[in-house]
């Protein structure tokens, strides 16, 4: 008997924080072992409840990838464009000569934990109207991209919003992510254009650590007080 799955859509502030760290902590061990989930999304991020406990999962292996299976590594079912990295809706990363990295998913978990806090409150979706970032499930993928950057860099809190750590997370998510696409941006004008990029495990580590060493991801990380 399988467990009945919650989507992570009926969470909020440091209920839906707690879930989704859950699973991108299940995503970081599993793509380690050799799973590239490669889907991150809303759909996909569900919870269920035992003994009080909410606990995450990360839910629809149908576009992961083996590490060790052959064929090639590009643009081919990638993900769910709006929650997709911006280095993957770019004409190169559309073209397919863009590799799908670790750091690509750990990227749609932010736009995932954005995209649900800012469309949804206490659960519910918010009304046709009230809710930002509907253009992003609408437009091409390269015009995503660009809306997206936009709000990566001047992304305006909106009026449902009531929730200050929630947002200053969010905000400091972005943060973090423009100052590595600044990063990678002078690297790559040192790289040839035809290579291959890697990434260790410290690799991935040293970057979910950009995020979990932020003040931010403290304040939401601490036990909710005592009822």
């Amino acid at each position: 008997v399988f467990r009945k799955l919650c989507p992570i859509t009926e969470l909020h502030g440091k209920e839906l924080f707690d879930v989704w760290y859950q699973c991108i902590l299940c995503h970081i061990t599993l793509w380690k072992e050799g799973v590239h989930h490669r889907d991150v999304s809303p759909p996909n991020l569900m919870w269920y409840e035992i003994d009080g406990k909410r606990i995450g999962v990360l839910n629809d292996y149908d576009l992961s990838l083996l590490a060790d299976e052959p064929g090639p590594r590009g643009n081919e079912r990638t993900g769910t464009v709006p929650f997709m990295v911006l280095d993957l809706l770019t004409e190169e990363g559309q073209r397919g000569e863009v590799e799908h990295l670790y750091r690509h998913d750990l990227e749609s978990f932010m736009w995932c934990f954005a995209w649900v806090s800012l469309r949804y409150k206490e659960g519910v979706l918010l009304p046709w109207g009230l809710r930002p970032l509907d253009e992003w499930a609408t437009v091409d993928a390269m015009t995503c991209c660009k809306e997206k950057g936009h709000f990566q860099s001047r992304g305006k809190r909106p009026a449902t919003l009531k929730d200050d750590s929630t947002w200053i997370f969010i905000r400091t998510c972005m943060k973090v992510l423009a100052q590595h696409h600044l990063q990678s941006e002078f690297a790559d004008i040192d790289t040839p254009t035809n290579s291959q990029e890697s990434e260790s495990e410290t690799d991935m580590d040293d970057f979910l650590a950009e995020f979990t060493g932020t003040p931010a991801w403290a304040a939401l990380s601490r036990p909710a007080p005592s009822q």
